[in-house]
């Protein structure tokens, strides 16, 4: 009896096959400048041809952001941010809100395309994917710098060259462009911030309303509780993600390497640094170098970007470097983030 008991709750603990029901959307907003990429990013996920059952956005203690939300945004519901501020209280207010059995994530800047919804449900089929996140382009609000590096998309939250090409299974999860099974990420508590959150600014002026690699955290929490499933990355289930100016210049993107540098220490002391790191070192030791060949061979080939390219991707590398060991001091100093 007690043997049966137990065989039945092992059973319930494991994630189940394909949902075939309720898809939900959760889009957190926090800055009253961005309506119009909200707008344009609602009007996306209206035009799925798979539509959501639910859509829902979540406004981060912005009083004139929600009003205006709730009178302007007809088609989704409107709800403030009932947790901490920040995209973590945002994201896990969105998902306590929700009622669907995926429950999908995007951010207020993105615009999918019309196969987005249909394309991450379709990885769903496979009883062992608890998750999936997709492919983020970016869509660059002024003419991208040629010598602006593929290799380090990911400093303003785009898919990066390296990637795989087909559906595979990664480790990482991108919360932009993302979808979860509902029993999955409630039975780990939903998100928990990687590290702690702070505002993201460029010369003053706030481009993002938080970096806490919660994303990451998520995923290695659900591999950690169900390392016989996966996570899979679906290159077809696309969305554009915005990109300002100001973070195609070589100074955002050193500095952005740093903070994910010290990021990524502080995750790794909280997570282990065999799951914490393991999608790193793929990057830095085989999709960098590939990166810096290229562009010295542009550099050759009489493109003088190459060179520019080549140089970026060096002093990115560094300062992830730096940033780690800064990070990799802090955590032992103090408590390990989690």
């Amino acid at each position: 009896m007690l043997d049966r008991e137990a065989e039945r709750r092992s059973e319930s603990d494991r994630p189940q096959g394909s949902p075939g029901g309720r898809v939900s959307v959760i889009v957190p907003a926090w800055d009253y400048a961005r309506r119009d990429q909200l707008e344009r990013c609602l009007q996306a996920i209206a035009a799925q041809s798979r539509p959501a059952e639910e859509v829902i956005v979540v406004i981060d203690h912005n009083p004139e952001l929600l009003d205006w939300a709730e009178g302007s945004l007809p088609g989704a519901t409107v709800i403030p941010n009932s947790g901490e501020r920040g995209v973590v209280g945002g994201r896990n207010s969105g998902l306590a809100a929700s009622g669907g059995d995926i429950v999908v994530l995007t951010d207020d800047d993105t615009e999918a395309d019309r196969d987005w919804i249909r394309n991450l449900l379709g990885c769903f089929e496979d009883p062992l994917v608890v998750g999936v996140t997709g492919r983020l382009v970016p869509r660059w609000s002024a003419a991208e710098p040629r010598w602006f590096p593929p290799e380090l998309y990911w400093v303003f939250g785009c898919s990066y060259a390296g990637l795989p090409e087909r559906p595979a299974p990664v480790r990482n999860p991108i919360a932009a462009n993302m979808a979860v099974r509902r029993e999955v990420i409630e039975a780990v508590g939903g998100f928990h911030p990687g590290v702690t959150p702070h505002r993201i600014a460029h010369r003053g002026v706030v481009i993002a309303g938080g970096h806490a690699l919660e994303d990451t955290a998520l995923g290695i929490a659900i591999g950690r509780r169900w390392p016989d499933r996966k996570w899979l990355y679906q290159p077809q289930a696309v969305v554009l993600h915005a990109v300002d100016p100001a973070q195609a210049t070589f100074g955002y993107l050193v500095r952005r390497s740093f903070e994910e540098g010290i990021g990524k220490a502080v995750l790794a002391r909280a997570m282990g640094y065999g799951p914490g790191l393991e999608s790193e070192r793929h990057h830095l030791f085989a999709v960098l170098p590939k990166g810096v060949l290229e562009g010295l061979r542009e550099l050759l080939a009489g493109k003088p970007w190459g060179l520019g390219r080549a140089l970026a991707i060096l002093a990115g590398a560094a300062a992830a470097a730096a940033g780690f060991a800064v990070g990799s001091i802090q955590a032992r100093l103090g408590p390990a983030a989690g």
